[in-house]
């Protein structure tokens, strides 16, 4: 199924998303979507999924946090020694 609308650009460069295509794709108010350029003159825009970077901790360690803390309180110390922080 292809769904095409036309548009115009405002005076601010901008463009509204017709809602028969918002339907389509799931585009609500406040999603993030991606723009490119592709073949010279065609645009291309994709609905992002901020959702799938959320759980992707499982290559981590268990106690990661402890390491994290740790290599943050290391730096710290350093900086105090070299005169960088009081």
């Amino acid at each position: 199924m292809r769904t095409m609308a036309l548009v115009t650009v405002t005076r601010h460069s901008q463009v509204t998303i017709p809602k028969e295509i918002r339907e389509v794709v799931g585009i609500a108010e406040g999603d993030r979507v991606k723009m490119s350029v592709v073949e010279g003159n065609k645009i291309i825009i994709e609905k992002t999924d901020d959702e799938v970077w959320k759980d992707c901790t499982d290559f981590l360690p268990d106690d990661f946090e402890k390491i994290l803390t740790a290599i943050r309180s290391d730096s710290t110390n350093r900086f105090k020694r070299l005169g960088l922080i009081p």
